[in-house]
């Protein structure tokens, strides 16, 4: 078996200008996530006010989710070097106009005006890297192990970006974090626009081509990953209130960490199997596997059982999000794929954002368990909205589908 999966792993890379474009990509999404910690370091810091940080940092990532499906239509009609480019520039600007106005002690509505333009600024590099992958490999098994290798590669950097910004504020200073940030984001974007052998061709679309948003169940494949990314988030924050509660709050980072690592390795087994099934299919059974975990998180009594919770809603994370991207890639034209992409990491940004602002008030007036209980309430909203997902996929097959369905059950 792991000679299997290396064997299939090294084919994606044997392909010419493939590893640059997943350094780039990883460099530049390093930046994105240690962005939102840095700009609480940094500002709390400079300020003394952990409301100010947070406002300053949801503003970044609320412009970012928001932003990024109307960049990625441009990157599709254009191509993603001419777009790239200018964004590369404007990002850098208005990270480094965030660290000025900090430092000079900026108004607050300054403060928040500047990390909303870095968030809308930053471009969706993990969208624009698997629409690489999907232009070298598109109709090939192949694209299954890539899509994978990117779940594991998202899963890494949210281990290891906490722990790069925590070192950097302890041992250098609070806006450490923040300049590596920066340095990172322009170097791994820049060198994605450069990389042209590699980018899918720019393809005008029909005049009344619109968005991808409105083919068969693509909403609700939206509210599916609305909904997870809620789930997901209350999870996390309801496991440091729960450790906290249980007088170990140091042991929240390593239960995190468990999730995250099997969820790793999880997407690592995923892409090295050839499924024949649909994708539609593999994700209501992954969004259930998902949910059931959320219920061990619900009937949790002790730290040590949170081990446990986490180890199985890890097993079903990082196979969701590839069985998601699968479908995006299958029913949207090629033209516009990477705003399609790109509305399923916005989809996940919105949910994050929506379960961090309710989840503290609802741990403070009514504990962990219920807000456990809110994020599997959010896991079952999230397989109603996947099974009708897969429902309308079944009835309107894709534009270029050429095949239907195989029976169920038929995977390997």
């Amino acid at each position: 078996m792991r000679r299997f999966m290396t064997s299939l792993y090294g084919q994606l890379f044997s392909a010419p200008g493939t590893v640059a474009f997943e350094v780039a990509g990883f460099a530049a999404r390093m930046a994105h996530l240690m962005t939102v910690l840095s700009v609480v370091f940094f500002v709390s810091a400079a300020t003394g006010s952990y409301g100010l940080a947070g406002s300053a940092a949801a503003a970044y990532a609320l412009a970012y989710s928001l932003a990024g499906p109307l960049f990625s239509r441009l990157i599709d009609r254009h191509g993603q070097g001419r777009v790239l480019a200018p964004l590369t520039i404007a990002n850098a600007a208005s990270r480094a106009g965030f660290l000025a106005a900090v430092w000079l002690a900026a108004p607050a509505w300054s403060l928040l005006a500047v990390s909303t333009l870095s968030g809308a600024t930053m471009p969706a590099i993990g969208a624009l890297v698997r629409a690489r992958w999907s232009h070298l490999f598109r109709g090939s098994p192949l694209l299954d192990v890539a899509l994978s290798l990117e779940s594991v590669v998202d899963e890494s950097i949210l281990i290891t970006a906490p722990i790069t910004v925590s070192m950097l504020a302890a041992y250098l200073s609070p806006a450490a974090g923040m300049i590596f940030a920066l340095l990172l984001a322009a170097a791994g974007s820049a060198s994605l626009a450069l990389q042209r052998r590699t980018e899918p061709p720019a393809r005008r679309p029909a005049r009344r081509a619109g968005t991808p948003v409105f083919l068969p169940g693509f909403p609700l494949l939206i509210l599916t990953f609305t909904a997870i990314g809620a789930a997901q988030t209350i999870i996390d924050i309801g496991t440091v209130a729960f450790s906290g509660e249980h007088g170990a709050k140091a042991l929240s980072g390593p239960v995190l960490a468990v999730l995250a690592l099997c969820s790793a390795v999880s997407g690592l087994w995923y892409g090295a199997r050839q499924w024949r099934s649909a994708p539609e299919r593999r994700l209501v059974t992954t969004v259930t596997l998902f949910a059931d975990g959320t219920l061990f998180f619900v009937a949790a009594g002790s730290i040590w059982f949170l081990f446990l919770a986490a180890f199985l809603l890890g097993l079903a994370v990082a196979p969701t999000m590839i069985a998601a991207f699968s479908i995006i890639s299958r029913i949207v034209p090629e033209r516009q794929l990477t705003e399609g992409l790109t509305w399923l990491t916005s989809a996940l940004g919105i949910g994050i954002s929506v379960g961090s602002a309710a989840s503290g008030a609802v741990v403070d007036m009514w504990g962990t368990r219920t807000a456990f209980t809110i994020a599997s309430c959010c896991a079952g909203a999230a397989i109603m909205a996947g099974m009708n997902t897969a429902g309308r996929l079944r009835r309107a097959p894709a534009p270029g589908q050429s095949a239907p369905d195989p029976p169920a059950g038929r995977r390997h």
